[in-house]
């Protein structure tokens, strides 16, 4: 098995991650796949920004959501990345047809 960055990204693959951009955004989304440049794949994603205003000494911060669907994150702007939760389980019917 080869070492590195991309053995190591392997076994977070359909993972939710929470990744922090360099200009202060936050996308959390299922990880589907990346490339050798560490651009990342991922879908079901939303941005999320906080956005601060100054008003007469009072420091007021709202948080903007936005759903974002399938992107593409380009490496170079990753600062961070963590998992949010574990895939989702693989056996049984996923859309509960038959079985019956």
């Amino acid at each position: 098995m080869p070492s590195g960055k991309g053995s190591k990204l392997l076994r977070y693959i359909e993972h939710r991650l929470r990744i922090s951009l360099i200009d202060n955004r936050t996308i959390v989304g299922t990880f589907l796949a990346f490339d050798k440049h560490l651009n990342l794949v991922l879908v079901d994603a939303e941005e999320f920004r906080t956005l601060s205003k100054n008003r007469a000494s009072i420091l007021e911060e709202r948080v903007e959501k936005r759903s974002l669907g399938l992107i593409i994150l380009r490496g170079e702007n990753v600062v961070s990345m963590a998992v949010e939760g574990p895939p989702p389980p693989s056996g049984g019917n996923k859309r509960g047809v038959g079985g019956g």
